[in-house]
């Protein structure tokens, strides 16, 4: 059984590595391609016709593998097991029997591109057009990046906006409450009529209710918004302890609640909320730098649209 159970998660990491280690591929292949002549053709192949014959290219003291042209270091490969860690945790990175699975696998996908580009694959319409997009992906996002590099906002600016803001900086009241979820009026009826009469109300929610709660009594926890909208004058007027009459959600489901606790509202301290302050207010100071800078190039280079073709 352990043996079995072996074969499984090394069969799972595989699976992993095809996946994620293809997409690695795809992306250095990419990046290779595109450090060369920018004014190349979009119609040239993606092969490059400048990497050494299979026969030039020797095993080093540093090289792990050797797939006709291609080869992969003890460095790189280190650096795709550590990304491979990140993608999936449980994987065992000190497992020798582990790391010649990830090498083998990619050796087995360099066997197959190698046939595919000999078969013509990599010069398809469709190849060529994900490399297109990918280089204007890549293009986007550091063009992006190198935009708003620098952009930080301070704590002065964050105190600033707190000052400005203080009044919305609320923390909204908060409700310990227990629900039973029913769909027909009559059982909601039913039940509000025993627990007005003493009965336990997590034990008729786990008898009763169809909602996820249902196996905790209904417990909720504490909670600062409502289900729908109907049911936040209820909770609002609701002492502790109190049972609600049943509310008909606009699903047409009926809620039974009890009001276990209640927080009020209060004003949020600046060092509460400082760091989120501060990293919203970063992301529309980028986001305004990508704004102007479009707003800009429009008026720099000429746009057309037509609209009604999207009719």
């Amino acid at each position: 059984m352990e043996k079995m159970r072996k074969s499984f998660n090394l069969l799972a990491i595989c699976l992993v590595c095809v996946v994620f280690f293809l997409g690695c591929e795809q992306i250095s292949a990419i990046k290779e391609y595109f450090k060369g002549d920018s004014e190349k053709s979009a119609d040239a192949p993606v092969v490059d016709a400048a990497k050494p014959a299979a026969d030039q290219v020797v095993m080093t003291p540093e090289t792990i593998a050797r797939v006709g042209n291609w080869t992969i270091t003890r460095e790189e490969f280190k650096e795709r097991v550590k990304a491979l860690k990140e993608v999936v945790p449980d994987f065992d990175v000190a497992s020798l029997e582990a790391r010649k699975m990830v090498i083998d696998e990619l050796v087995r996908q360099q066997l197959l591109v190698i046939d595919a580009e000999k078969a013509g694959i990599a010069n398809s319409k469709d190849i060529k057009d994900a490399v297109a997009e990918f280089r204007r992906t890549l293009i986007v996002r550091e063009a992006a990046q190198k935009l708003v590099e620098g952009i930080v906002v301070t704590d002065e600016e964050a105190q600033a906006f707190y000052n400005e803001n203080k009044e919305q900086l609320i923390q909204p009241p908060q409700f310990h409450v227990k629900e039973i979820v029913v769909k027909e009026k009559a059982l909601a009826d039913a039940l509000v009529a025993e627990l007005a009469n003493g009965a336990d109300f997590a034990a008729k929610a786990k008898e009763n209710s169809i909602s996820q709660t249902a196996p905790n009594g209904g417990d909720v926890g504490f909670i600062d918004s409502v289900p729908f909208e109907s049911m936040a004058p209820v909770l609002m007027e609701m002492a502790k302890g109190e049972i609600s009459e049943a509310v008909e959600s606009p699903t047409g489901e009926f809620y039974i609640v009890k009001l276990e606790d209640k927080r009020e509202g209060r004003q949020l301290e600046f060092e509460e909320i400082k760091n989120d302050i501060i990293q919203n207010q970063t992301l529309l100071k980028q986001q305004q730098k990508l704004l102007d800078k479009l707003e800009a190039l429009q008026k720099e280079i000429k746009v057309e649209v037509n609209y009604d073709l999207l009719k």
